[in-house]
């Protein structure tokens, strides 16, 4: 089984061990529940043992299993996640119940291969690298999920985390986003990898990031084939912002930008997304609401924060993984006139770290902020793809990867439809672009 980096040999020997315990059991022992066939390749017994053994030791046994869909493909899902439902027996024959996540290929095209890869890659190599500079440092771990197995063998690519919703994590009703006190704790979990990655760079300055980590090697925009480039797949969403801010009215000046810049719109992501030293980092690159899970205390405070979905990581500059978290997450009576305190927040947690680790901050908050503003295309570009489908309502809900001739024909439609009937869409996209029309970015 080909697999990635520290975790590679043991959850191959764990395979391999629970696949010939598999063929010695007695029948009524594998009366297992199963997925249909098309999952069955990704989730088996063997697998699902060996998330066991991995998550309870060696000394639990496999009663039964069972998984649902977790994940909807209208809020643009790239995998499939299934909850994995799990009855096992411990050492002394008791019975329990434990769930976990299941991450599987929504297709097994070259483009959701490479960012299945691109995720094993960070479980197993960057979070055990960025952990172990931050326990050096006096820093608790990384707050991601725990990888309790992956795999990327062809036909059988899966990756199974612990289940954060039996954890007490919940995730945020993505039309309403997050306020100031949820986008702190993002923030300061944003600036832990980042700066854990600096230090990690600092360490080794003959070996660059990008050589030593297989997911930081392929930028999936560059492979997105997904029934066209994404080159093609901005451009159709250009054109349906187009007829959105035709629709709204008084747009003309964001209508005849966007209309003059959709030609070199690639070229233009490709100059934000390249690395700007000194703000260069190891960065999640989708800080969006569906990848934050949150716990909170008995009052509902926001309490604690866990990253998730890493399958679009990259090194590039730490104001674009801001871009992405403010401007996709944040309604605009939060994020304007918070914007200096979120940039000193996280510019505080990222310097602190630097200097627990005898390093400093490589760049000025004021320099970060003017990095920030520089980036403000990365951040409108993203909101003009998706902001619709984030304040989209049940009955409004359609694949938004699928970009065929009629799929883009019905995502117009619906988001025309919007512009009258969902009383979100109008404040949420219009503080975005007043706010970058301001900046320079729309001009």
């Amino acid at each position: 089984m080909t697999q990635n980096g520290a975790l590679s040999s043991h959850y191959e020997q764990l395979l391999g061990t629970v696949t010939r315990d598999t063929e010695s059991e007695p029948p009524e022992s594998q009366a297992m529940r199963h997925l249909s066939s098309s999952k069955g390749e990704q989730l088996t017994d063997a697998v699902v043992r060996a998330v066991l053994a991995s998550d309870k030791g060696p000394t639990v046994k496999l009663s039964s299993w069972g998984s649902e869909s977790m994940a909807s493909l209208a809020d643009g899902a790239t995998s499939d996640i299934q909850r994995l439902q799990v009855t096992y027996l411990d050492a002394d024959g008791h019975e329990h119940g434990v769930s976990y996540a299941a991450k599987l290929l929504r297709s097994r095209e070259g483009f959701y291969n490479i960012i299945h890869a691109k995720e094993c890659s960070f479980y197993s190599d960057v979070v055990p690298a960025v952990n172990a500079v931050l326990r050096d440092v006096g820093y608790d771990e990384l707050s991601v999920p725990r990888c309790l197995f992956q795999s990327t063998e062809r036909g059988r690519e899966v990756v199974v985390l612990e289940n954060l919703r039996d954890l007490g994590y919940e995730m945020r009703d993505k039309a309403e986003g997050i306020d100031a006190a949820h986008t702190v704790l993002v923030l300061k979990e944003l600036a832990k990898l980042h700066a854990a990655s600096v230090l990690l760079q600092e360490k080794s300055p003959q070996e660059d990031l990008v050589d030593r980590f297989a997911c930081l090697q392929k930028e999936w925009t560059k492979e997105f084939n997904v029934g066209c480039n994404f080159e093609q797949f901005i451009g159709s969403y250009l054109e349906r912002s187009v007829a959105m801010f035709e629709k709204i009215g008084g747009c003309s000046t964001v209508v005849e930008w966007i209309k003059r810049i959709k030609p070199k719109a690639m070229q233009m992501y490709n100059e934000q997304i390249k690395q700007t030293p000194p703000f260069t980092a190891i960065c999640h690159a989708d800080p969006y609401i569906n990848n934050f899970f949150f716990k909170y205390d008995e009052a509902r405070n926001p309490i604690d924060v866990k990253l998730f979905d890493f399958q679009g990581c990259r090194k590039s500059s730490v104001a674009n993984d801001l871009q992405h978290l403010f401007n996709m997450n944040l309604t605009g009576p939060v994020r304007r006139p918070n914007l200096d305190y979120f940039l000193r927040t996280y510019y505080a947690s990222f310097a602190g770290i630097l200097e627990a680790g005898g390093s400093r901050a490589p760049f000025t908050l004021d320099e970060l902020a003017k990095e920030y503003q520089d980036k403000g295309f990365y951040g409108l570009l993203y909101c003009l793809l998706w902001i619709p489908n984030m304040v989209r309502r049940p009955e409004d809900t359609v694949d938004i990867i699928e970009r065929s001739e009629e799929a883009v024909d019905v995502e117009t439609r619906n988001v025309l439809r919007m512009v009258d009937a969902n009383p979100l869409l109008k404040p949420r996209i219009l503080s975005i672009v007043e706010e970058w029309t301001e900046g320079g970015v729309i001009a």
